[in-house]
């Protein structure tokens, strides 16, 4: 990763990065790893915009130059999952949230097949397999991109919204009632958190692991500094 005022800039370092001695492409010939340009790409991290022709305004991302490694072009990418982390380039992280939603999707419809009510399994084993199972699984990493709402920023409340529909589908599926049942005896029922409270709790879980970080942690005053500033672009759980 390199840091630059322009995307022109980055990309220099970057290729000097690699090229340089005792750099990426010299660690690869003596670890013997070929393949490792193949799966190179390049991705700028930017919410700058351009024009797309002449006159016209500004609302085409900025497009990024390849770089060409021992004749090996590093194609260009709008997104790179990460770590099971879908990064696009504007980091509003719109990819990784769908990604998210398919997959609580397949698995409530999964899960569906577990809950009959003449020969399924029981209601606590149930929710049981939801809590420890679903929610550490749909909710990975959800203190990068998921916030409540407050009176300095903009909360993803459309998105909670669509993931507590996976939570009701699992409530239904665990107390195998009716369709029409309100969705908050369902989960009272069912004896979940509101999917809201959930997320709250998630994020509060998060934010006091970082803040009881110790002082010799590398992250430790990074932390202390972004939280003490207000951050206008890439706002996450601590500055809300």
């Amino acid at each position: 990763m390199a840091w630059g005022k322009s995307l022109n800039e980055s990309n220099t370092k970057v290729k000097q990065m690699m090229v340089r001695q005792g750099g990426r492409c010299d660690w690869a010939a003596t670890h013997q790893s070929n393949s490792m340009i193949d799966k190179f790409g390049i991705m700028g991290l930017t919410r700058r915009r351009e024009q797309k022709v002449l006159g016209a305004p500004r609302n085409r991302p900025m497009q990024w130059q390849p770089i060409f490694l021992q004749g090996v072009k590093g194609p260009v990418v709008a997104d790179h999952k990460l770590l099971g982390i879908i990064i696009d380039q504007e980091l509003h992280w719109k990819e990784h949230m769908n990604y998210m939603l398919c997959r609580g999707t397949k698995w409530v419809t999964q899960y569906h097949r577990l809950a009959k009510l003449s020969w399924g399994i029981s209601t606590k084993i149930m929710r049981q397999f939801y809590t420890t199972v679903a929610v550490p699984k749909l909710l990975y990493t959800a203190d990068l991109f998921l916030f409540p709402e407050s009176h300095i920023s903009k909360s993803t409340k459309g998105f909670i919204t669509r993931l507590a529909r996976i939570q009701r589908q699992a409530s239904i599926h665990i107390t195998v009632t009716l369709q029409l049942s309100p969705t908050d005896a369902i989960d009272t029922c069912a004896d979940l958190l509101p999917f809201s409270l959930l997320i709250d709790q998630i994020l509060f879980m998060a934010t006091s692991r970082i803040a009881m970080l110790p002082l010799s942690h590398l992250v430790e005053k990074h932390v202390k500094i972004m939280a003490a500033r207000y951050v206008k672009c890439h706002r996450s759980v601590t500055h809300s």
